[in-house]
């Protein structure tokens, strides 16, 4: 083929770009199962931290550990619905980078807490925040936008709270980013 017959006009490229936001709405739509799963598992070791907290049980952190059936679940899930899904678009694809660089970030940084004076919680809702908040710009789904915009929040807010609070901070946080809309976004489907 030809160079001349492979250019798209404007309003292809145009359209071209639509159908693929289209496509990764839906996908990302199709996925709010991670919005929901995440947020209610951090919500739940929030809220539990919080107690263990308040009872002065020595290891409050060790609640964090339920996050590994989350991991599993997670991947079980993604591996079915990978077996099943339609095409999956640049967009798609970006976004699932950025959930995964997420992941990874998350996982390695309570072992660098010593440099960051302990500060894990706000570090990791600010860049939580920044990841929901390009997931919402993906599909343009603006409850995502807004979550985002208040987990970032929290995060910057829970640096100037007290440690011991600062699980609620996040509680809050997720059931407002995550949870919220990620009961609109099954609701679209």
């Amino acid at each position: 083929m030809s160079n001349e017959t492979n250019k798209l006009s404007p309003q292809q490229s145009l359209d071209l770009i639509a159908s693929m936001i289209n496509q990764a709405k839906g996908n990302v739509r199709n996925n709010s199962f991670y919005f929901l799963l995440w947020g209610w598992i951090i919500v739940a070791a929030n809220l539990g931290v919080y107690t263990l907290l308040k009872i002065e049980y020595q290891n409050p952190y060790l609640i964090w550990l339920i996050v590994i059936p989350g991991w599993i679940v997670s991947i079980m899930w993604g591996y079915k619905k990978s077996k099943v899904e339609q095409t999956k678009s640049h967009f798609d694809n970006v976004n699932t980078v950025v959930w995964i660089s997420y992941g990874v970030f998350a996982a390695t940084i309570p072992f660098f807490g010593q440099f960051i004076n302990y500060q894990i919680n706000p570090v990791i809702l600010m860049v939580g925040g920044l990841c929901t908040f390009i997931s919402g710009f993906i599909i343009r789904f603006n409850p995502l936008l807004v979550g985002g915009v208040i987990i970032f929040c929290a995060g910057l807010i829970s640096f100037f709270a007290d440690q011991e609070i600062q699980p609620l901070i996040a509680a809050v946080a997720i059931a407002l980013g995550y949870l919220i809309p990620g009961y609109m976004l099954k609701s679209q489907r």
